[in-house]
């Protein structure tokens, strides 16, 4: 009886979501907004830069190339912030965490295939701040992978929250009672003999940082698309094409779709270098040109030996893994890209860094230092059809573009239950936006960032705590000074904020 008490519930729970996600902490927009956005999946984004340091054999976005993976970590070794860093993905591993096989009384081998592998995580915060009204979050989110060999599965991840609105990666409307839901990853893998290839709906980031690449990121909402590639030990190739939201434009309804190619190289342990090159187009009734179905044309010499104005945006990053359980990070983005040099410039966005697992030999200490730039006119076209946006949010820099940024974070495992981290930012914003250009060419600018530009220094503390595998949490206080507040002259603002954050973590799976 009892087992069939807990089916009952589960499968209730699996008709209402159809899937879902590991959940997140992601205020973008809204009545609150914040500096700092977070992808949805808050483990590995949270600690991935520290997993490659501990076995920088893993390529970039292991946990999002599609292949058949089960979030791998490393084995045990005698250094304990090792086996801490371990400790965080537990939650993740259903050998490990498998609570609903034992409230189920279901047993069997997770790798015995065909099976069904769940994942849910009820969850719930509290904001408040000074300057804004309390926001008070609950949610589910819930996970399945249909696994029916080892090469191939189907991933579908769904969302219930109250406030699903305040998500950047959020597309959709405000339900009855407040409630809000949203599937964010519906797709199908396969692979074999390096070739693989996906169908349906999921996130890509493309660039050295999870939180906020330049080129392709985890902000907008996740993309319908085709994804195809190659990889091999020394080398990788990606092509995806996805169908963006259709705008309207003088009462003309635009088709807008993002198409991109990347080339990745890399020498296990040593360095990873991606070269990449991405087109947005659309236009009343177009239909897909042949040349950005092959993988391998370059997008701007066609598009300009035919004489097209798509967006072209090409994107280089690197991270070399130099010294030991060191990375040296940059990124670099150029859009309107011209190929005389000198009719308008290039408009460009940066990023440099390092992150360093036991700097000066303090073994339970993460750092990370960075510095990013985006010029005023990245991302914007002369099209409103052609801007570089996806449901209205950009598809590159969570902040969007005229504006820098200096980032410092300082995490200590205090011990394989709790850490506890200090973030300082200071940031410039200028009044420039993802917008079409006044001009039909890109002027040149005097100023970055561009009119009354608006400064921000913030500090924050967050401690974050994973107890038994099954529940995650953090508490957070912070504090940020403005000046020029919103682009006013001579206009000062300060903000206090804290926030809590819990959820549970149930999973197991189903032959």
């Amino acid at each position: 009886m009892i087992r069939f008490v807990w089916l009952t519930v589960l499968a209730c729970c699996l008709l209402l979501s159809i899937g879902g996600a590991v959940t997140a902490s992601i205020i973008a927009t809204g009545n609150f907004p914040m500096d700092r956005i977070e992808s949805t999946d808050y483990i590995y984004v949270r600690y991935g830069e520290e997993l490659r340091l501990v076995d920088s054999r893993r390529a970039l976005y292991h946990h999002i190339q599609p292949q058949i993976s089960y979030y791998v970590i490393p084995g045990k070794s005698g250094n304990p912030v090792d086996s801490i860093i371990a400790c965080r993905f537990y939650q993740l591993r259903f050998a490990r965490n498998s609570h609903l096989n034992r409230l189920t009384g279901i047993d069997g081998d997770p790798q015995r295939l065909p099976h069904l592998l769940l994942r849910l995580v009820p969850y719930t915060e509290e904001i408040a701040a000074n300057d804004t009204s309390a926001i008070h979050r609950v949610g589910l989110s819930a996970e399945t992978w249909f696994i029916p060999a080892s090469n191939m599965q189907v991933h579908i991840r769904a969302r219930l929250e109250n406030h699903g609105e305040l998500y950047s990666q959020f597309a959709g409307r405000i339900w009855k009672e407040k409630l809000t839901g949203w599937l964010d990853n519906a797709a199908f893998y396969y692979y074999k003999n390096g070739f693989f290839g996906s169908v349906g709906r999921s996130y890509l980031i493309w660039g050295p940082e999870e939180r906020d690449a330049l080129l392709i990121s985890s902000n907008s909402p996740p993309f319908d698309r085709l994804w195809l590639g190659y990889e091999h030990k020394f080398l990788r190739f990606d092509y995806f094409l996805a169908q963006l939201d259709e705008i309207n434009v003088a009462d003309t309804t635009m088709s807008r779709y993002l198409v991109a190619h990347r080339l990745s190289l890399r020498k296990t342990g040593l360095f990873e270098l991606g070269l990449s090159e991405v087109a947005l187009f659309g236009s009343p009734n177009r239909s897909l040109e042949w040349h950005y179905l092959n993988p391998f044309l370059p997008y701007y010499w066609e598009q300009y030996n035919a004489t097209g104005d798509d967006n072209i945006l090409f994107g280089a990053d690197l991270a070399i893994y130099w010294p030991r359980k060191c990375r040296i990070f940059a990124e670099l983005v150029v859009d309107d890209f011209q190929i005389d040099f000198e009719s308008e410039p290039h408009q460009v966005g940066y990023k440099i860094g390092f992150d360093a697992l036991a700097p000066l030999g303090l073994v339970r200490l993460f750092t990370k230092l960075s510095y990013t730039r985006v010029n005023a006119t990245v991302y914007g076209q002369n099209k409103p059809q052609n801007l570089y946006l996806h449901q209205d949010e950009p598809i590159g820099y969570f902040g969007g573009n005229d504006q820098d940024r200096l980032y410092a974070l300082l995490r200590y495992h205090i011990s394989p239950t709790f850490d506890a981290e200090l973030e300082l930012q200071y940031t410039r914003r200028g009044e420039g936006g993802i917008e079409p250009h006044d001009e039909s060419a890109v002027p040149y600018l005097d100023k970055f960032p561009t009119g009354a530009v608006e400064k921000s220094q913030s500090i924050s503390f967050q401690l974050h705590m994973f107890e038994s595998h099954l529940l995650v949490g953090h508490l957070r206080a912070g504090y940020t000074h403005y000046e020029n507040h919103r682009h006013i002259d001579g206009q000062e603002h300060d903000r206090a904020e804290i926030g809590i954050f819990l959820s549970y973590y149930l999973q197991g799976w189903l032959h």
